[in-house]
């Protein structure tokens, strides 16, 4: 090893115990997109959502997310449709829940099998 390999090996290592050293610069590292004013804002957390409130929004969540999927049939699903659209608790429970053997299910007989189950929905 020459003279010139030694201290850039030299320097190298010097550079490295003073990055190390305590005098490390350390910034917090901030979204280039948000600007600094915005970013010093405090964030409002909601407390969550218990009892009739929480029942409600699952109530409402489960009503949507079935009128979604009926919507292009008149609000009423059959079992493959159920599956079809992703309602796999509504496919494999479908004569359960279609009480009067039309063939056919809405929300409200979904909701009621729910109840029926015990689910906690009211």
């Amino acid at each position: 090893m020459d003279n010139r390999q030694r201290a850039a090996l030299a320097f190298v290592g010097a550079f490295a115990l003073a990055a190390h050293g305590a005098g490390t610069f350390e910034a917090p590292l901030r979204d280039p997109w948000v600007p600094p004013g915005l970013q010093k804002q405090q964030r409002i957390v909601q407390p969550p959502v218990e009892g009739a409130a929480l029942r409600a929004e699952v109530r409402r969540k489960l009503r949507a997310s079935f009128e979604e999927a009926a919507q292009p049939f008149g609000g009423m699903l059959t079992r493959e449709q159920a599956r079809d659209a992703g309602l796999g608790f509504v496919a494999v429970h479908f004569a359960a829940i279609d009480r009067r053997g039309t063939g056919k299910v809405g929300a409200e007989d979904y909701l009621r099998f729910l109840r029926e189950r015990s689910a906690a929905l009211d």
